[in-house]
């Protein structure tokens, strides 16, 4: 299995992680939302969200079910099991 390393979930969280970590050298003083009393904090979701997307971006996609595949599984299914009891008359 072969991951990819860089697709756009490390991109974003590359982005989210330096943005963080230079609101967590600045005091505060860089990361902030205008018109709001600052708490000086949140840089702090800025590091978490772009933790959160290094993680996602890290895990493999699972495989799509097509529609091929699951009408034939029944049919596999039905060949695969015993045949129901005769009825006894």
């Amino acid at each position: 299995m072969q991951i990819r390393w860089w697709n756009s979930f490390n991109l974003l969280a590359v982005i989210l992680l330096a943005i963080g970590i230079m609101g967590l050298v600045t005091g505060g003083r860089m990361v902030y939302d205008p018109g709001r009393p600052s708490s000086g904090y949140e840089w702090l979701v800025y590091l978490v969200a772009g933790g959160l997307m290094l993680v996602n971006g890290f895990l493999p996609p699972a495989n799509p079910v097509h529609e091929d595949d699951e009408k034939e599984q029944p049919q596999q299914q039905r060949a695969e099991s015993p045949p129901p009891p005769a009825s006894e008359a």
